[in-house]
């Protein structure tokens, strides 16, 4: 099972996974696309939709997935929206609630994070921050984390259970 942080980009389109890694290299994380999991020709591609990233050897990748807003009725990333707001039903009304809402309905895709809580160490949480923050940086994103909340940054705006 794992542990999942999602991105949620309101800015640009899907940058191609080599810059993701090559901004992830500037902050000090050497990643790769992990061979078993993600095509090679996937580091080109602004249409990838799943990547394995290794962060270590002997470590599990951390495993990242695509939702776009095809902008149909039926999009599932419009769904993944959905349930967001619906959960944000039960945050204090404020400032920073209506800030995450209106960044959730202007979302135009999401980066999700599945993290293998079993076989992840510190160098993996900061690879991963370095991700996070290539779409921070690029993408407009604020960051959810399975059983926190919505980020801002690395500062906790809205809390969930």
């Amino acid at each position: 099972m794992g542990y999942f942080i999602r991105a949620f980009c309101t800015l640009g389109e899907l940058p191609p996974l080599r810059s993701v890694l090559a901004s992830a290299a500037d902050h000090g994380s050497n990643l790769a696309l992990d061979p078993a999991l993600t095509s090679p020709h996937t580091i080109e591609d602004t249409g990838w939709t799943r990547a394995g990233i290794g962060y270590k050897n002997n470590k599990a990748p951390i495993l990242l997935e695509v939702n776009r807003d095809i902008e149909e009725e039926d999009s599932s990333m419009r769904e993944e929206v959905e349930e967001f707001l619906e959960f944000l039903e039960d945050a204090p009304r404020n400032r920073h609630r209506r800030r995450v809402e209106k960044h959730l309905k202007n979302t135009r895709f999401i980066v999700s994070a599945q993290l293998p809580t079993s076989d992840i160490d510190e160098d993996g949480f900061a690879a991963l921050g370095h991700v996070l923050e290539y779409f921070i940086d690029n993408n407009g994103a604020i960051i959810q984390a399975d059983g926190e909340g919505f980020y801002e940054g690395r500062k906790l705006i809205v809390e969930l259970d």
